[in-house]
């Protein structure tokens, strides 16, 4: 931070630590709520932010919101945009944080719109915002090696913290008994690949492997002929194809975390149909849970836990060619399960971590 910008100092002591009060935008999800330490000494704030009127769904980083604010927040940190956001508000909210002396500390979780929208225009509101944070953080190695490469900024690379709570990770798991448990997720069928062809790759794998039991999950949402994501006949053709395998077609509202949880400690594998956006909560539950992921190839959040991985590339054989050698390994290989005790110290590590970051930009190391 330059020396003639204002400094600001944190709140009043909080257990021999000043209190710092961060505005983490947005602030509601898994991850954001990750990132305090467990016991909370940490002695970082993250008040909730309150979103009124047209911006109610977006991130909070906007000029409006950022004016009547500032005064009780030490530090800006900004860890997603609403996709739909214009590159120039971007630069307007960046130029205000900037402008009032508060640290700006940009999380880079996706280096592509997570929404699947237009790229250009998702591209164009990073520019606005990494090159111009005091500090860039990523969840992985070669996210960092990219946002180097993008905008020539060294990023520090922050594991993704625990998403699965800790009684349930405690959990024991039910020990695979003969047929392998194979999950996918095709949520309203409007995915990155065309989920028929990667169906239609899948049961191919799983015919040949023969000790492999699949079932797929459709949101709700597909049947329902006024909804913008309706797909009856896609739906059918899945329907077709996973029951032609002796598989099932579940078809229910969105899962909440808890039933997302349960269900994941029920597979042994869960396939991943493709990923918007650079990272997720995916592998971290799959880590947390003992169930092995299988991701697309080619992102980031494959280097985010050890995981399986199929190339998304080519036609349905192609596709079943790499499905069958992932789950030919699931089937041999025994389950791996992070420590819930290792996990517990790794979120201390971050939430440390970003503790000294804060600490670091507002001056308060100096002291």
């Amino acid at each position: 931070m330059s020396p003639s910008r204002r400094r600001r100092r944190a709140s009043a002591a909080w257990e021999g630590r000043p209190t710092i009060s961060v505005a983490t935008l947005p602030g509601r999800g898994l991850y954001a709520r990750h990132l305090g330490h467990p016991e909370g000494v940490d002695a970082v704030h993250r008040p909730t932010v309150g979103i009124s009127g047209t911006a109610r769904r977006g991130s909070g980083f906007t000029s409006t919101w950022l004016r009547a604010n500032l005064d009780t927040i030490d530090v800006v940190h900004v860890q997603g945009l609403h996709p739909g956001q214009d590159p120039r508000d971007v630069a307007r909210a960046a130029a205000v944080v900037r402008a009032s002396g508060t640290p700006l500390v940009v999380t880079a979780y996706h280096l592509t719109d997570p929404a699947g929208g237009d790229a250009r225009a998702y591209a164009a509101q990073l520019d606005a915002l990494v090159p111009v944070a005091d500090s860039v953080v990523t969840l992985t190695e070669p996210a960092a090696r990219e946002i180097g490469q993008r905008w020539g900024v060294d990023a520090t690379v922050l594991p993704h913290p625990h998403v699965v709570d800790f009684v349930r990770m405690r959990q024991e798991r039910q020990r695979r008994q003969g047929r392998l448990r194979v999950g996918v997720h095709l949520a309203a069928l409007q995915l990155p690949i065309d989920p028929v062809r990667l169906i239609t790759g899948l049961t191919i794998a799983v015919r040949e492997l023969d000790e492999a039991q699949l079932a797929a999950h459709v949101h709700e949402t597909v049947l329902d002929p006024g909804s913008s994501s309706y797909g009856g006949a896609r739906l059918r053709e899945v329907d077709r194809l996973v029951r032609g395998v002796g598989g099932t077609v579940y078809v229910h509202r969105p899962f909440s975390d808890s039933q997302l949880w349960d269900h994941l400690l029920g597979l042994d594998v869960s396939v991943v149909p493709g990923l918007y956006g650079s990272h997720s909560v995916w592998p971290e539950a799959c880590a947390d849970l003992g169930t092995q992921s299988l991701l697309p190839a080619g992102t980031h959040a494959t280097a985010q836990q050890p995981c399986l991985t199929y190339s998304a590339d080519g036609d349905a054989t192609a596709l079943a060619r790499s499905f069958g050698k992932a789950l030919r390994t699931a089937q041999e290989t025994s389950p791996w399960r992070v420590d819930p005790e290792q996990r517990s110290a790794e979120r201390v590590r971050v939430a440390e971590a970003l503790r000294t970051l804060y600490e670091r930009l507002l001056g308060l190391d100096r002291r």
